[in-house]
Order: C-alpha cells, then sequence, then structure tokens
C-alpha cells in the first residue's frame, strides 16, 4: 500500500491535469469544497487547473465563486442560465488545456481523494477510467435514499437494452478521468444536454475504441439531489433514445 501510495504521488507530480466542476446552486458548499480541491491538488500535481461552470445557478453561487477566486487559483464560466449538467460539463472540457482531464460533482458525493488510484490506471494502458457503483470494492460511507438506489438500477437496464451497451456497469457516477485525446474526441460528439450525458460518453467511447476502467470508489451521497423525481427520469429515457437514433444516423463517426 505505502508503495502504492509513493508511486501515484510521483507519478502526479509529472502530470498536469484539467479539473471540471458544474455547479449548480451550490451556494452552501461550493467554498469549503472547492478549498478541498483546490488543496489537494496543489499538494499533489505539478501542474493543474480547476474550471467552474455555473449552470445558471439562482441562489448565491456565482457571488460566492468571485469570493473564492480571490483565494485561489481557478478560472469560472458563468452561464445565465440554467443550460443542464451535460453542456456545461462539455462546455468545461472543451475549454481545458492539460493532459489528463477529469469532471466531479461539487458536492464531492465522491471524494476528491480518490484520485490517485484513478489516475495510476492511465500507467496501465486505459484511455478512460471512471467511478463505478456496482463494481465489488464499492464503500458507502452514507447511503443513497431508498428510491434513488432503485432508479439507479432501473436506469442501469433500461440503459443496457435501449443502447446495447453491456461492457460498462455503471455511466452515471459524476468522477470520470480521460486521456485529453479522448475527452477532446468523445466531447465533440456528445449531444445529449443533462443528467444522460455519462451514457453518452461511454456509448461513444465504446464506439471509439477506447478502453476503459471502472474503478470502486468511497461514496458519500449527499443528502439533497437535484434530480427530479418524475421529470429527470422521463428525460433520460427519451435521451437514450436520442442516443441510439443519432447512433443509427450515423452522427458519433
Amino acid at each position: 500500500m505505502v508503495l502504492k501510495r509513493l508511486r501515484a504521488y510521483f507519478f502526479m507530480k509529472n502530470k498536469a491535469i484539467s479539473v471540471i466542476i458544474p455547479a449548480y446552486n451550490e451556494e452552501q458548499t461550493i467554498q469549503r469544497n472547492l478549498t478541498k480541491i483546490h488543496n489537494f491538488l496543489k499538494d499533489r500535481f505539478g501542474v493543474f487547473e480547476i474550471i467552474v461552470v455555473n449552470d445558471g445557478s439562482f441562489d448565491g453561487t456565482s457571488k460566492e465563486l468571485k469570493k473564492i477566486q480571490e483565494n485561489l487559483h481557478l478560472r469560472i464560466i458563468d452561464n445565465k442560465t440554467n443550460q443542464g449538467k451535460g453542456k456545461v460539463v462539455k462546455q468545461g472540457i472543451l475549454e481545458s488545456s492539460c493532459e489528463l482531464v477529469m469532471f466531479l460533482d461539487a458536492d464531492l458525493g465522491i471524494p476528491i481523494e480518490e484520485l490517485p488510484k484513478f489516475v495510476l490506471e492511465f500507467d496501465n494502458g486505459y484511455d478512460i477510467v471512471i467511478a463505478s457503483r456496482f463494481v465489488p470494492g464499492l464503500r458507502i460511507v452514507r447511503p443513497v435514499v431508498w428510491y434513488r438506489r432503485i432508479m439507479e438500477k432501473v436506469f442501469q437496464i433500461l440503459r443496457m437494452t435501449i443502447i446495447n451497451d453491456w461492457n460498462v456497469r455503471d455511466t452515471q457516477c459524476g468522477f470520470k478521468v480521460f486521456r485529453r485525446k479522448a475527452a477532446m474526441d468523445i466531447f465533440s460528439r456528445v449531444t445529449v444536454e443533462r443528467f444522460a450525458f455519462d451514457a453518452e460518453v461511454i456509448f461513444i467511447a465504446n464506439k471509439l475504441k477506447y478502453k476503459i476502467r471502472e474503478l470502486p470508489i468511497s461514496l458519500q451521497n449527499p443528502p439533497e439531489s437535484h434530480v427530479r423525481l418524475v421529470r429527470d427520469p422521463i428525460n433520460m429515457i427519451l435521451d437514450l433514445v436520442k442516443i441510439r437514433v443519432n447512433y443509427w444516423k450515423g452522427k458519433y463517426k
């Protein structure tokens, strides 16, 4: 374990990473979580950039970000209207500059401390390393509410069935790391603007033959969620159909 940590430390010191953080109504936690992310990256990476994309928040998120920027080195993309998580993640990634590119949720439902084991996998030839709730080794610090757990399993089955994508168990965790070439190649083709965009990202990655690694994580589900219980599941199913139709039309070539 000690040798693995040392290997990760020296590997990261020689890497540059762009971290994309979509933010929507995160006023209460954004300062604490961005400080944690910034300090973690500063202590471990030779070069890093943090790009926060405000997705039309209507609370004090925008004001908080401007205050944080006075003390931390980060870049803010401040959208005045809500675009959807998929669209703002794409926006941030396409404006990134480092050799490794990742996105993670602003609520840190998956802690930034998980990152070293993800980065090490690029030394093993993978192009994309993603967090997964459905592989052995998952550790649940704070469980998800029961109805969300049902929604997750139902979406997994629908995703695999509708878009015929069976080799990745979990596409929906908001913690994914890419080689730059893969990130640019995939996100330039992404069309889904809301929560099902992760499924499209992995679908495109598989079609383009990128090597994907799923890793278990420590999951501390936040008590609140931006997912709307009726509207968003319906939209996610429609987006899965859209992905399939896009493929039939050759839009991902």
